[in-house]
């Protein structure tokens, strides 16, 4: 009994319960992927770490004085180059390649754990009673959960250990509430299947098109002895996200209906967007500010320079203007602005990604920032946001509870002109 697709832009969905027959083909695999940077999706490592980085004002400058500096040493009759071409070039490719050598570090940490959720095993019946991964899970896979095991795919609840086969879900990790959700299985279904953990499930399902609303969800199940086969509406009360934990519930049955990037949680998802600091929005800004000063200064070299060229020609030290192919006064004027050009100190960007490197690798070491309840450190997935520790600036909660988990405990107070 193969699956099959009502309609051809995205109908309802109907497939069959554990049933080895067409497996392979029906929906997509569960694997997700929170990487930022993949050539299946046209966004290779390196090259697209390169060109994020000239989100930097500085990149972009340095880039165009390396530039004028090769000019000047290949063709010295434009304009002098007082500085060598690998001084500028060298330390700002260093400095590029010091960056993505770091975005890439972070990524592969990402791909790590998308792996070990991949890879996390789950009892299935497919039929028969199997250990899959959770990547390997298809639409209409009958899977075991048991308490506190997170669900690896949005699935409708069949049964449980409970009478009348509820259960309770744990959503801290998709909307942030501690709270219990209520989770109620088809009444029909759940008398039928009782509280076996090994029945024997033969039927179909139906649900509507993937959509991004966590809150709705419609659907049908005709399992076989349950109301002599007839259709069992499925609602959002049936329906447990992909990431929520069972909880206070011995065991579970389930039904796969989405899976992988069909899931309410992966829809609502987006790629690792580039993130930046507060502290490179500032430095940014102060170039645009240090750039004034700095083009008045090589405008008014550049035009003394001339001036005074003119008026006290030597040739013993400068060539002879006339065999210049272009003005006097703009071969000055790029000479000058090379001259001045570490006005914008480039090692300031060396010592930013060096020291947010530290600073990530103290943040994963603090034994005070670890959580022995869930046996977790902190990570600090974006090295180039650890200054932004300790600026909010702005919070805006419904509750106390979502950000303290309600244990508010005073440490300390600091007031303007008090010790």
């Amino acid at each position: 009994m193969a699956a099959k697709v009502q309609g051809a832009t995205g109908g309802w969905r109907t497939y069959p319960i554990a049933e080895q027959a067409g497996r392979a083909s029906r929906g997509i695999p569960n694997g997700v992927s929170t990487t930022k940077y993949s050539i299946r999706a046209l966004r290779p490592w390196f090259p697209w770490s390169l060109v994020e980085q000239f989100r930097r004002s500085a990149n972009v400058y340095y880039v165009l004085v390396s530039i004028l500096m090769v000019i000047g040493e290949q063709y010295p009759q434009l304009w002098v180059t007082p500085y060598a071409s690998w001084s500028t070039a060298g330390v700002l490719a260093f400095v590029m390649a010091l960056t993505s050598l770091k975005e890439g570090y972070e990524d592969i940490n990402r791909w790590r754990s998308d792996y070990r959720e991949n890879t996390a095993p789950v009892v299935a019946m497919v039929p028969g009673r199997k250990t899959l991964r959770w990547k390997d899970l298809r639409p209409g896979d009958i899977i075991l959960v048991r308490d506190r095991e997170p669900l690896p795919a949005d699935a409708a609840l069949l049964t449980s250990s409970l009478p009348n086969g509820i259960a309770y879900v744990d959503t801290a990790n998709i909307d942030g509430e501690t709270n219990l959700k209520l989770k109620e299985a088809p009444l029909e279904v759940a008398r039928a299947l009782g509280d076996r953990q090994e029945a024997r499930v033969q039927g179909t399902v139906s649900v509507e098109p993937p959509s991004r609303s966590i809150h709705s969800f419609q659907g049908a199940v005709r399992v076989q002895g349950a109301a002599g086969g007839a259709e069992q509406p499925l609602s959002e009360t049936a329906l447990l996200l992909r990431g929520s934990v069972l909880r206070n519930v011995a065991w579970a049955l389930c039904v796969v209906v989405y899976t992988g990037r069909e899931t309410k949680v992966a829809l609502n998802s987006r790629h690792a967007p580039t993130k930046t600091s507060l502290v490179e929005r500032t430095i940014n800004r102060s170039l645009g500010v240090i750039l004034i000063p700095y083009l008045a200064f090589t405008t008014a070299s550049a035009i003394v320079a001339t001036v005074w060229g003119a008026q006290l020609p030597l040739p013993y030290l400068y060539e002879d203007q006339a065999s210049r192919p272009i003005p006097e006064v703009v071969s000055s004027w790029v000479t000058f602005f090379i001259l001045y050009c570490y006005l914008i100190p480039i090692s300031l960007y060396v010592t930013i990604e060096l020291v947010n490197l530290l600073q990530a690798s103290f943040i994963a070491a603090d034994t005070l920032m670890y959580d022995e309840t869930s046996d977790s450190p902190a990570v600090a997935r974006a090295s180039n946001l650890c200054q932004e520790l300790g600026q909010v600036q702005y919070v805006f909660s419904d509750k106390t509870g979502t950000l303290t988990a309600n244990e508010m405990v005073l440490r300390y107070v600091g007031l303007p002109g008090s010790d």
